[in-house]
């Protein structure tokens, strides 16, 4: 049977249980932040594009775990129970490299999973290189493919 995929967009939270996959293509210095919850299979992704902002968006780290975090919990999954998993934070371009998006977003998405006592249990950060990524909603796997890289399973 084959599984649906669902688009996350930059600044985008999805959430959902079973046969489904969620899908971030074209991941530079974006970071992407999967929870899981593997005894509800519950997850959600969160495509964020920098490390933080003025305004309540879902761009950042801090808003979109806890807009992902309400969302689990709301269909079920546990607190406890949830892990995380985060991919991007490149430097695509060598002259936004003193800019460090890229690794301020991964230090941030950090900063906040363990402000949130939610433990990073894999991760695919950081590097020159761009990223898609897809999570297996059913099975909690994540792959994340790369032209430079191939592809990796956290």
């Amino acid at each position: 049977m084959e599984i649906n995929e669902q688009r996350v967009g930059i600044g985008e939270v999805k959430v959902a249980q079973g046969k489904l996959k969620l899908v971030a293509a074209g991941v530079g210095s974006c970071i992407v932040i999967m929870l899981y919850d593997e005894t509800k299979r519950i997850g959600g992704l969160a495509h964020c594009l920098l490390p933080f902002g003025g305004d309540m968006s879902l761009k950042y780290p801090r808003n979109a775990i806890a807009e992902m975090l309400r969302q689990m919990l709301f269909r079920g999954a546990s607190k406890g129970n949830a892990v995380a998993k985060i991919a991007g934070g490149a430097t695509m371009f060598e002259g936004f490299k003193r800019h460090g998006i890229g690794k301020r977003n991964v230090a941030k998405a950090r900063e906040e999973l363990k402000r949130l006592d939610i433990p990073i249990v894999a991760e695919d950060v950081l590097g020159n290189w761009g990223r898609s990524i897809s999570f297996n909603l059913d099975n909690g796997e994540i792959k994340v493919r790369s032209y430079r890289h191939g592809e990796k399973i956290l």
